[in-house]
Parts: structure tokens; sequence; C-alpha cells
């Protein structure tokens, strides 16, 4: 994968790196991977307007969630409709709203499983969600249950029935997932890599895979049935997802008291090498890499590749994966409030309280230890990512 581009806008400055006459010692550090497989993230016309238009209409569907409009602008901050247009690069023009607004959506629910009490999960109907889904009236109106509602009277009519009840079938895994992991994280004990890769999986990926079918315009159902090495793509595709995110987010994490994240579960098995635990999950996410090559190489080739649906869906895979890993570097979510990506990729990345500074190799400081820093209490979990 090429290294992401990013556009002039997002390069000028990096809060608290470029410009940093004393880089700050005694802060986690690790070289950063290099993911060198991919194309960088493919930008539609008129990016920036529609991220905007996004956004609105995300602040429209649940300004009622937030208990504040400084929570709302945080939450808006994280920038989620971008990973939307930079990951779904090839939905349709006339379909990529209602995808983001799909995903912004989720993102918003994966924040309150992570943060809130069970009072406040059950106060903002969450657990009527998957009767909002069904279309069986809820014994409860809340911006949640609203949203999923509009949502669902937007998508019926563009999605073929079976792909509608498949994307129906991976929310309700989403969100019992997102109920398991928040049980997951009280026992960590019982958290080995592939308890986590399992509930990871739904909770980053499955839904957005019909999801894309809807944005496409394309109905898979037969080749999903009959093609094990397409299923056996969403599956890679998800997995790529966890690892990146899993580094690039370990910082917020890591003084959020998190302890859902890859990382922490080697540095538990390695004594808290930081830079073999980030070199690890590089490893895998190389893989990944190189067997996503070889299946969709596979499918172009072989007696599925005239579907021109499929090619389409192929292409669409590999730019979910290019947009997620671009989307990474440039977001606050992970990277701090107020964070613009210096375009840096062979990077020395340290992880400040604030900010994850990207700082050429030359620049940074020499650490004393590569053991990572202790996370700091938290009152509740911060939320994994999607």
């Amino acid at each position: 994968m090429s290294t992401p581009h990013p556009t002039e806008a997002d390069t000028p400055r990096q809060t608290g790196g470029e410009g940093m006459a004393r880089p700050p010692l005694g802060y986690p550090r690790f070289r950063m991977p290099a993911f060198p497989r991919f194309t960088p993230a493919r930008r539609r016309p008129g990016l920036e307007v529609l991220e905007q238009r996004c956004a609105a209409r995300l602040a429209e569907l649940l300004r009622d969630a937030f208990d504040s409009q400084a929570e709302l602008e945080a939450f808006l901050e994280h920038r989620t409709s971008l990973w939307n247009l930079l990951s779904y690069a090839y939905v349709r023009d006339d379909r990529i709203e209602l995808v983001c607004a799909w995903i912004d959506v989720l993102f918003s629910i994966d924040d309150v499983f992570a943060q809130a009490p069970p009072s406040r999960i059950r106060q903002l109907g969450i657990h009527e969600l998957p009767v909002v889904l069904s279309g069986r009236l809820t014994a409860v109106d809340t911006a949640f249950t609203r949203a999923f509602g509009q949502l669902r009277k937007q998508t019926l009519p563009l999605a073929p029935e079976g792909v509608w009840q498949r994307y129906t079938r991976t929310l309700h895994g989403f969100l019992t997932a997102c109920h398991a992991e928040r049980d997951l994280v009280q026992d960590l004990a019982v958290l080995d890599l592939p308890t986590y890769e399992q509930y990871r999986h739904s909770t980053i990926g499955e839904c957005c895979f019909p999801l894309l079918e809807i944005g496409l315009g394309v109905d898979l159902g037969d080749r999903l049935e009959e093609l094990p090495e397409l299923r056996r793509l969403n599956t890679l595709v998800a997995r790529h997802w966890i690892g990146i995110n899993d580094i690039f987010s370990y910082r917020k994490e890591l003084y959020g008291g998190d302890a859902m994240n890859e990382i922490q579960l080697a540095l538990t098995e390695n004594g808290g090498d930081l830079q073999a635990a980030v070199d690890r999950i590089a490893a895998t996410v190389h893989r990944v890499e190189t067997d996503f090559d070889h299946l969709t190489a596979q499918l172009r080739t072989g007696p599925a590749a005239p579907d021109s649906d499929l090619g389409v869906y192929l292409d669409a895979l590999e730019a979910m994966i290019a947009g997620n890993l671009e989307w990474s570097y440039l977001t606050p979510r992970y990277n701090g409030r107020g964070h613009t990506w210096n375009g840096l990729t062979d990077a020395t990345v340290i992880l400040t309280p604030d900010h994850t500074l990207y700082l050429p190799h030359e620049h940074a400081p020499v650490p004393h230890t590569t053991r990572h820093a202790p996370s700091r209490p938290a009152a509740a979990r911060t939320e994994p990512e999607i």
C-alpha cells in the first residue's frame, strides 16, 4: 500500500509536532510500521463540502443524544463522516450520504456503550433498536430510535430484500457485541486474542459489507453463498481495520484506561515492549494484505471474473482498506483534539496524553526504555473504534 497522501488542507501543521523545538521526553513511543501495499485513499470530487453536509445531518439526527452542545461538537470533531467518505469511496453519489448517516450513528452508539452507564444506555433507547429495525412500534422515542427509523425508511426502497436482511442481522450482531465488550473488560483474564477478534469483528466491520452492497447498488447474496473467497475477503478487510485501528487508537485508550486493544493484549504477553507489540500487529496486517492480494487476484481471473458487480465490489473493498488507513492518520478521534496530520508516515510516534506526535526519526528524543507507560485510571472505559 502506498503511503497515504494528505490533502493540502490536511498538511500545513501538526498540533504539538511540527516546529516543536524540544520534543517531549518520557512518553511512550514507537516507530510507525510501513503499510506499503495499497494505493492512497480515493477522494471523490467535492469531498470537503460533502463531509460538512454529512456532519450537519449527523448533528441534526443525534443532537438530543448528547448532554450538551459541547459534547456534540467534540464528537463531530472526530470526523467520522470523513471515514465514510474515504472508506466508501466507490459508493454511488446518490447513496453516499445515506451510508454516511448509518455509520456515523453506529460510531456514536459505540461511544455510548464505551462511556455511558447502563442507565444512560437504557434512557437512550438503544435496547429498542432491534424493534425499530423490524418495523414495529417502540416503547420509547429517543434520538437513536428516531434516527434508526428514518434511516430504515430511507434504505428499504433501495435494498434488495436479501441484502436488507443480511444488513439487519449484522446490526443485531453489532449491538450484541457492544453489550458483550462491556462485560469482557470487567474480566480481562478471559480476554485472549481469538475472543478479542471474535467480538471486534462484529463491532468493527460485519455490518459495513452489506451496507457497501446497498451503497453500490449490487446484490452479491448468491456470490457470497458460492464463493468462500469472497466471504473471506470481507473478513480480511475487517481484520485489517482491527490492526490499523488498534495501533492508531492506542494513545487514546492508553490514557483512558481502555484494555480493549490488541496492543494491550500483546504487552501483557511480552512483558511491556511497546515496539514489539506494534510490530506484531503490523506483521498480522501485512499477512492480511498478502492474503487479500492473493484472493482478489484469484477472483478477478476465475470463473466469476465477468461479473461486473463483483469487480466493482472488489475495487470497493480495496478502497475501504486504504480509506481507513488514511483516516487513521487524520482523525482527532485517535490523535487528539485539534490534531492536523503533518503527512509523515515514516515517523517516530510519541503518545502524549493530549496528542499523537508524528516526528522525523532524527528529531525524536532517544527513549530511556521501550516499556509502555501505565494507563491512567478511568471512571469508564473509553470507546473501542469502529
